[in-house]
């Protein structure tokens, strides 16, 4: 990545800021403010507004009537700006500059990042991708709204009972036993609390009654699999939208730089 970062940095000095010249220099040859040149592709983009406006409903305006308003619309703009009536417009000046970073990101695409990149990705942020941990175990459930106050009481002599090998009667309660479940199953049943206090369990070992929104739950953990850093394949869209992500930002960072050094900052009292 470092090695992608300086050499975008110096590229992107150069074709950034001979691209913006460029368009600067075009925008320099406009037609006079009073002049409404109406080319192919704005005629073709108000069609697309009408065609899209009548898929999503019955049309609310002809072509005619679009194009009037689109007319109408672009003198309004350029006698505002006559009137300098953009200047020290926040909502407009963040306009600009969203347009500005589309621009510059069109001017400078990213590439579908490599098998190899990807890796390098994968090997520099194992924590992003890890698998979840999963955990199998034995559960007896004490329902507060059925006993009360005394399911306190019940779940804890139940515990005693289990841990001289005894066999107890507990309430059925919706949480799958004998499979391999992830905290985030876990969780949906007994929420956050009681996974949390579940998923920190030593292994073999009946638990002290564990409060849910529900009731008190027994657990006994069988089975703990820590989760694991994920392979390419299992990291899929993430992983290649994280790395994109990421080259975009440094590449936008060499235009931003590339731009900057054109100009010259002064304070002044």
């Amino acid at each position: 990545m470092h090695m992608m970062k300086t050499s975008w940095s110096a590229l992107g000095f150069v074709i950034v800021a001979a691209a913006i010249g460029l368009l600067e220099w075009q925008s320099a040859q406009s037609p006079p403010s009073n002049e409404l040149v109406l080319s192919e592709s704005q005629r073709a983009f108000v069609r697309e507004q009408v065609l899209q406006a009548g898929a999503q409903g019955p049309a609310t305006s002809t072509y005619e009537q679009a194009m009037a308003n689109y007319i109408d619309e672009e003198i309004l703009y350029r006698e505002g700006l006559k009137l300098g009536l953009e200047k020290d417009d926040l909502i407009v000046k963040r306009r600009v500059v969203q347009k500005m970073r589309f621009l510059l990101e069109d001017m400078t695409p990213i590439a579908p990042p490599t098998a190899e990149q990807l890796q390098a990705w994968l090997d520099q942020n194992p924590q992003k991708y890890q698998t979840e941990q999963t955990i199998l175990f034995d559960h007896h459930f004490f329902s507060r709204g059925k006993r009360g106050d005394d399911s306190v009481y019940q779940a804890s002599a139940a515990r005693d009972e289990l841990m001289k090998g005894q066999t107890i009667t507990a309430d059925p309660f919706p949480l799958q036993v004998g499979v391999l479940l992830t905290m985030e199953s876990v969780t949906k049943e007994i929420g956050q609390q009681a996974s949390d206090a579940l998923f920190e369990l030593p292994v073999g070992q009946w638990s002290t009654p564990i409060s849910s929104a529900l009731g008190l739950h027994l657990f006994k953990v069988q089975e703990r699999n820590s989760g694991r850093t994920m392979t390419v394949d299992e990291a899929g869209s993430q992983l290649r939208s994280d790395l994109m992500a990421a080259q975009r930002k440094e590449v936008n960072e060499a235009g931003l730089a590339a731009l900057r050094a054109t100009y010259t900052i002064k304070d002044v009292p």
